[in-house]
C-alpha cells in the first residue's frame, strides 16, 4: 500500500514554500536596514496536518522510500512543535567518524542514553554504550557505559577500533573522593555515565577531559585533576556540592589549551605547556559556550543573558605575551550560543532561536541559516563539506556546506542545503527524513 497522501503532501509543500519565502523576504529587509512590520507575518499553517505528515514519514521509513519522502514532504521542524513537544529531546552531534558518518548521543542526563552512528546507509545503535565523545582532532573516540570509559583510535561505523585506554568509574571516583572527601560530587553518583555532558580524549587518549553536571575533570590513569569548580574556592567557602550550571569545556586541536566555564565563573583558559591559567571576563552575564579555532590560535567564548548573549574572540598569543586587550573583539552581540564549530569560511555559531550564523575572524557575518529549533550541538566533517546540527527539537540535520544554492523551502541568507535529517525522539528508533 502506498504511504503517500498526495493532497496532504501538496498542502505541506505549498505552505512550506509560502512560509519560507515570506520569512526570507523579512530577513533580507532587516539586513538592508529596513524595519518591516513583524505583525504582517502569517503563521506557518502546516501544524494542522503534522500528525498526518509524521505518519507518512514513519510509513516511508518502513517501506525504505526515503528519497521519495524528501521530495514529496520536505523536512521541517517548526510545524511539529505544538503536537510533538513531549517526544522531542536534545541531540548531541559528537563528531564525524569520516566524511559521511556522524556519531551522536541521545537520552542525555537520563538512564535512556543511546549512542548512534548515522550515514547514507542508515543508522546503527551501540548495544553497550550510553554516551560518546571525541578528541578535537577527530582521531579518538571515548565511549562510556556503567563500567567506565574506553578510548578507541579511529573507530569505524560500528565503533570497532584499537582500544588505547580504559578508565574505570571506581578509579575515577576514588581519586575525586581523595581530594574532596566531604563534598557531594561525581563520587556520589551511582551511575556517573548518566551525568555526562562531554568527553574529550587528548594526548592520544592517555588523558580524558570529562565534563559533567558535577564539574569538569582532567582524567589520567593514576590521577584526577578537578578543573571546575575550583577546589580552593570549594574549601574556602564551604561548598557542599560541586554541581555546576551551564558547564562548558573545550580542548584545542593541538591539545595545548583547555578552556572552560559555567554560569557563575569567568572564562578560564589553561596553557598546558606552561601550566598557566588565565581568566577572561565575559561580555555578558553568564558564560555559556566555548570552542577553539582549527589552527589553535584563537578561542571563542559566549556568555548569555536570557535568550541573548555576546560572543568574543580571544587571541591566545596575546594572553601568553600578557598583551591582553582591555576588551576582546566582539564577534556577535545578539546570540545565546549552545554550540560553535569552525568551517572553511569561518566560525559557525548556533543560537537559542534555531539560527546558524557563520562569522569570520573580522566579525563579519557571512550567512545565516534557520533549522527550526534551538541548536544544541554542531559537528563538521574532516573535509569541511558537511555540517551536522543537533537540536533540542530531537532532530539531526545534515547540511551541505558546498551547495551552490539553498532549496525553496530553506530559510536563510546563504546557500546551505539540507541533504537529509533524522528524527531522534524519545524512546523511538530514528526516522530518516
Amino acid at each position: 500500500m502506498d504511504w503517500l497522501n498526495t493532497e496532504v503532501a501538496e498542502k505541506w509543500r505549498s505552505e512550506g514554500k509560502r512560509y519560507a519565502s515570506q520569512i526570507n523576504a523579512f530577513v533580507h529587509q532587516m539586513l538592508q536596514g529596513e524595519h518591516p512590520d513583524e505583525s504582517e507575518l502569517t503563521d506557518d499553517a502546516r501544524d494542522s496536518i503534522s500528525h498526518k505528515v509524521i505518519n507518512m514519514v514513519q510509513q516511508a521509513n518502513l517501506q525504505d522510500d526515503v528519497e521519495r519522502l524528501r521530495v514529496e514532504l520536505p523536512a521541517a521542524t517548526w510545524p511539529l512543535s505544538n503536537h510533538f513537544q513531549d517526544s522531542m529531546q536534545p541531540v548531541q552531534a559528537v563528531c564525524y567518524l569520516n566524511e559521511d558518518t556522524v556519531l551522536c548521543n541521545t537520552g542525555l542526563f537520563s538512564n535512556l542514553g543511546q549512542v548512534y552512528t548515522l550515514d547514507q546507509r542508515g543508522w546503527w545503535r551501540s548495544p553497550d554504550d550510553t554516551f560518546a565523545g571525541c578528541s578535537s582532532n577527530g582521531d579518538y573516540v571515548a565511549l562510556a557505559n556503567g563500567e567506565g570509559v574506553r578510548v578507541l583510535r579511529k573507530p569505524g561505523r560500528r565503533l570497532e577500533g584499537e582500544q588505547v585506554a580504559f578508565y574505570r568509574w571506581e578509579g575515577i571516583q576514588n581519586q575525586i573522593k581523595a581530594v574532596l572527601p566531604e563534598v557531594e560530587s561525581l563520587v556520589d553518583s551511582v551511575h556517573p555515565e548518566w551525568k555526562l555532558e562531554k568527553l574529550i580524549p587528548l594526548d592520544q587518549g592517555q588523558k580524558l577531559l570529562l565534563q559533567s553536571q558535577y564539574g569538569i575533570y582532567l582524567i589520567e590513569q593514576e590521577k584526577v585533576t578537578i578543573l571546575h569548580p575550583d577546589v580552593a574556592e570549594i574549601v574556602e567557602h564551604g561548598f557542599e556540592v560541586t554541581l555546576i550550571s551551564m558547564g562548558h569545556a573545550a580542548v584545542s586541536v593541538d591539545d595545548r589549551w583547555i578552556a572552560w566555564g559555567s554560569q557563575m565563573s569567568s572564562h578560564i583558559v589553561l596553557d598546558r605547556e606552561t601550566n598557566t591559567m588565565y581568566e577572561v571576563q565575559p561580555e555578558s552575564s553568564y558564560p555559556h559556550c566555548v570552542t577553539f579555532s582549527g589552527d589553535s590560535e584563537v578561542v571563542w567564548f559566549n556568555a548569555c543573558h536570557f535568550y541573548n548573549g555576546v560572543t568574543i574572540q580571544v587571541h591566545l598569543a596575546n594572553i601568553v605575551s600578557s598583551e591582553q586587550e582591555e576588551q576582546w573583539p566582539i564577534m556577535d552581540e545578539n546570540a545565546r550560543v549552545y554550540a560553535m564549530v569552525e568551517t572553511e569560511e569561518g566560525m559557525v555559531i548556533g543560537d537559542a532561536y534555531g539560527y546558524l550564523y557563520c562569522i569570520n575572524r573580522e566579525g563579519q557575518e557571512l550567512w545565516r541559516h534557520f533549522v527550526g529549533s534551538t541548536i544544541y550541538s554542531l559537528a563538521v566533517s574532516a573535509g569541511k563539506s558537511k555540517l551536522a546540527v543537533g537540536t533540542y527539537g530531537g532532530m539531526l540535520h545534515i547540511l551541505d556546506l558546498h551547495s551552490e544554492s539553498m532549496d525553496e523551502y530553506g530559510i536563510g541568507t546563504g546557500t546551505l542545503r539540507e541533504q537529509e535529517r533524522y528524527i531522534m525522539w524519545r524512546e523511538q528508533d530514528p526516522l530518516r527524513w
